[in-house]
């Protein structure tokens, strides 16, 4: 009877630990299985503004090197913050990701309360660098001289794609420069803010330089200035502050994609391989020239510590930011 009991709970063990091996082993299959079902990409744009294009263009190529669908969703509204709030939240599997352009998510830290924190996300890459230029009416100003003289003589408006954007900080340090005071208009993109001089709404909007060329291309509107440490496509006679004997600092907006906190390394490993690949595909290669993008490739080590450099140069800035916006 001994022997009979013994044996039944051999037999017991020997099932259980069969299943729990069997078990672990489909939760290690199912972890290496990444990814077996669509990918969302979350953009803080409407469709068709500038960081909308911009993932957009990417996605396509990435499409090559993921088995998987990708879906864009475009949640719009606060500079982003909307967006950046939902994948905070979302699950930390690689299935829900965004597209931030830092310093901006940075900046909405410190000006408003915000339940994410941009250097806790995990990074997977960046594929892209953001120059700024100046740009007006193809009917007014020339020169950036001009545009100082005239802003000497009346209160000049300027578009911004938003309060707290790299492009607000960009136009700070010009307007310190050459000493103005000028009226910030924020807009909900860059691309509303140059059609907004296209328009003759306003006198002047800083953006990403990719955001003004389609209509710099139409002579709707003209760049008088370009922030960049390097060349820009379709910014070639187009000067920079050094040239004309200004001493403004040139803050470069990054493209990158992001991942929930806690998202596992394993996963970020295949994300971040593909968007690797993507970065040097000639597709992708071709779509970033035509839109004059910066091609960068900024893995997930060097892309965080970006990230942490910009945390030092939002903190430096934000009074001057702070007090260049209307009084509540």
């Amino acid at each position: 009877m001994q022997i009979r009991k013994l044996a039944f709970l051999v037999l017991f063990l020997a099932a259980v630990t069969g299943l729990f091996f069997s078990h672990g082993l489909s939760l290690a299959v199912a972890k290496d299985d990444f990814p077996n079902r669509p990918i969302t990409f979350i953009a803080g744009w409407p469709g068709g503004g500038g960081g909308d294009r911009e993932i957009r263009g990417f996605s396509l190529s990435l499409r090559k090197y993921l088995p998987v669908s990708l879906i864009i969703e475009n949640v719009p509204g606060a500079a982003t913050k909307i967006a950046v709030t939902k994948a905070w939240k979302a699950k930390p599997d690689g299935y829900t990701l965004v597209y931030i352009t830092p310093p901006q998510q940075i900046l909405n830290e410190f000006m408003t309360k915000t339940e994410y924190v941009t250097k806790d996300f995990v990074p997977v890459y960046s594929f892209m660098k953001r120059s700024f230029a100046m740009t007006v009416h193809s009917d007014s100003w020339k020169t950036v001289d001009e545009f100082i003289k005239a802003a000497k003589t009346r209160t000049l408006s300027v578009g911004l794609s938003s309060f707290g954007s790299a492009a607000h900080l960009e136009a700070l340090s010009a307007m310190k420069a050459w000493g103005l005071t000028v009226n910030f208009v924020p807009y909900e993109t860059g691309s509303d803010a140059v059609m907004n001089v296209a328009g003759k709404h306003i006198d002047a909007a800083f953006t990403a330089a990719t955001t003004a060329i389609p209509l710099m291309r139409n002579g709707r509107i003209r760049a008088l200035l370009k922030f960049s440490q390097t060349p820009v496509e379709g910014f070639e006679n187009v000067p920079g502050p050094l040239e004309l004997g200004y001493q403004i600092p040139i803050v470069n907006g990054l493209g990158g994609i992001v991942a929930p906190p806690k998202t596992p390394a394993s996963v970020v490993k295949i994300l971040a391989e593909a968007c690797a690949k993507t970065a040097k595909d000639p597709d992708f290669l071709s779509l970033a020239a035509k839109a004059q993008y910066e091609v960068i490739h900024l893995p997930s080590a060097d892309f965080k510590k970006e990230l942490l450099e910009q945390y030092k140069i939002v903190e430096e800035n934000m009074p001057m930011i702070r007090a260049s916006m209307p009084k509540k």
